[in-house]
């Protein structure tokens, strides 16, 4: 299946704009597959010199040799099975799951259609801009599926470190803002473990299963429906799942702070994270050493196995050029 070809040989192809080809060709060519910067695939495609076939085709009534540069990505076996073209590539962006999402719910096509009368002639209110519904969205539609469904709720957590919460501001209120800084999930969640018993036993993550999230007075409040906790009256739990921001390993103390609301309890303030058997610490990573938590470098398996989920090759080896350089990993050999 050819591409075109375009660019130079056709520059008046239906796929030019402004003198370059919308659908990326010709192709770069290379001798093995591998991932581009911006996440898609370079595909191998082979050059002339390194055996690879060229094929000639008529291009206003003359005839160009082109080769793998200008060859659509394809599968075989789909091109047989289906005796027709199919175009076939690897999709493992996060934005393919969103693709493919709306070309599901997104619904017919829309269409115009024209009402004719022999007495009137009205041409702007005779033409109206509608879209019909085909069986299969009539029938969902009339069932009352769900299009799609959201479970559990997931409320996000801020992670900063002390007076680092974003702030925003005018030239009116800076000073004001300065002096007292917006409250945050963090604040709150220390707020609430001074004040609230219950509070104190959990960790930060726990807090949406308990507690809800005011966004206008920027404050937790008890949950006041749910499956009761026992021994704990007024206290009700769900399936709210919390989650805490990402925080990459080169901002080190801020990733040493989120490190420790993993794994303390009840922490009422930034200076009560550092405080180890009665002694604060002068950092988080130190605080995390007198914790144990830095005895051997699961956590960076860890952080390693979690960029796995949501980074691309280049970004992960990134990271592990990031972790051996600037991290100080306790054994980088092993």
């Amino acid at each position: 299946m050819v591409h075109g070809p375009c660019g130079a040989l056709n520059p008046l192809s239906p796929c030019m704009a402004d003198g370059k080809c919308t659908k990326r060709y010709p192709r770069p060519l290379v001798a093995e597959t591998v991932t581009g910067n911006d996440g898609y695939p370079v595909y191998r495609r082979r050059s002339k010199e390194n055996n690879g076939r060229t094929i000639k085709v008529k291009v206003q009534n003359q005839e160009i040799e082109i080769g793998n540069e200008f060859i659509v990505p394809y599968c075989p076996l789909l091109s047989r099975i289906f005796e027709t073209h199919a175009n076939v590539e690897s999709c493992h962006s996060a934005k393919s799951i969103k693709y493919l999402c709306k070309y599901v719910t997104k619904g017919s096509d829309m269409a115009v259609f024209g009402i004719a009368s022999e007495n009137a002639n009205d041409e702007i209110s005779n033409f109206q801009m509608d879209r019909y519904v085909s069986t299969n969205e009539a029938l969902w539609r009339l069932l009352s599926f769900q299009i799609h469904e959201r479970y559990p709720t997931v409320v996000h957590l801020a992670v900063h470190l002390e007076n680092g919460q974003r702030a925003y501001f005018t030239e009116a209120n800076a000073a004001q803002r300065a002096e007292r800084p917006p409250s945050t999930t963090l604040t709150s969640f220390f707020a609430m473990c001074e004040a609230d018993p219950f509070a104190a036993t959990l960790m930060y993550v726990e807090m949406p299963k308990y507690y809800t999230w005011n966004q206008s007075t920027k404050k937790f409040q008890r949950r006041k429906q749910g499956t009761p906790v026992p021994d704990w009256p007024q206290v009700f739990s769900t399936d709210a799942l919390g989650r805490m921001y990402t925080v990459h390993p080169r901002n080190d103390e801020c990733f040493y702070l989120r490190l420790l609301l993993v794994n303390v309890r009840g922490p009422k303030s930034f200076a009560h994270l550092k405080t180890v058997n009665g002694h604060q610490c002068q950092t988080y990573r130190e605080a995390c050493q007198l914790l144990g938590l830095l005895e051997n470098d699961s956590h960076w398996d860890l952080t390693l196995a979690d960029s796995v989920v949501s980074s691309n090759a280049y970004q992960i080896r990134t990271l592990f050029a990031i972790i051996i350089t600037i991290c100080f990993p306790s054994q980088p050999i092993q």
